[in-house]
């Protein structure tokens, strides 16, 4: 198929590959997660309420500057409540339609959120062509990965630096798949940090609640047929590559 690439070989030596075929997480929603997701819920309800509250205060429309960080926390509040939807709707239906998710669409909503929302000296760039496939996942689950691999990079930066994401249709043996690579120049990982990087919990940041965002990239991944990985080395940056399976009909 035209616009598509193709790979072949394997990273150098000093290049650490970390691929697994073993999900980490049961896709069925139990009982006590059915609690949380319903108390996450309310949690969102209510920070809605406040933030509706702040937007409409008058000092506000006085300080135009806080527009945009206010468009972008309920924007963020209305993702989450669509990911307790989407938490709900999945344990209740055990089956559903194919999915697909426009992926210029889905980095066009990441790039909005993350220059109305930061405050670094992180840069961001991203190239996705006209003629990507659409890949066979959700649109959210594909935009909240992406997220969680942005927000990696930009910890691994603390004196900031650029962060890519390129989306390409690539040729593998299994068929065409949309691929996306998330690259920053930031402090790269060791062997050892990549051999854990998927690992539930596993963190080298050392405060809030770290290492889950990528085991839930790789669940994501792994739940629509695809695969994620990572390419680091210390002190040279890393690459998080991540693959879906593309849809034979391309975009418009």
């Amino acid at each position: 198929m035209s616009g598509a690439e193709t790979r072949s070989g394997t990273a150098g030596n000093h290049v650490f590959d970390r691929t697994d075929d073993v999900s980490l997480f049961a896709p069925p929603v139990e009982q006590p997660t059915a609690g949380i997701v319903h108390d996450l819920g309310n949690l969102i309800q209510v920070a809605s309420s406040a933030l509706n509250r702040v937007a409409r205060h008058p000092s506000v429309s006085t300080a135009p500057a806080l527009e945009p960080v206010i468009v972008s926390a309920r924007t963020a509040l209305q993702q989450a409540g669509a990911l307790v939807r989407e938490t709900v709707c999945r344990a209740a239906a055990s089956h559903r339609a194919p999915e697909h998710a426009s992926v210029g669409a889905c980095l066009a909503e990441v790039e909005n959120h993350v220059r109305s929302a930061w405050e670094t000296n992180a840069r961001l760039e991203v190239h996705a062509g006209r003629d990507l496939p659409a890949a066979k996942c959700d649109p959210l689950g594909l935009q909240n990965a992406v997220l969680n691999l942005v927000f990696n990079a930009r910890d691994a930066m603390p004196d900031g630096g650029l962060i890519s994401i390129n989306a390409a249709a690539v040729v593998e043996s299994h068929g065409i798949v949309v691929e996306l690579r998330v690259e920053d120049s930031g402090i790269g990982m060791t062997r050892e940090t990549v051999l854990r990087a998927f690992d539930p919990f596993f963190t080298t940041k050392g405060t809030g609640l770290g290492g889950v965002g990528l085991p839930m990239v790789k669940h994501f991944a792994e739940s629509h047929g695809g695969r994620v990985h990572i390419e680091s080395a210390f002190g040279s940056g890393t690459i998080v590559i991540l693959q879906l399976p593309a849809m034979e009909a391309r975009q418009d």
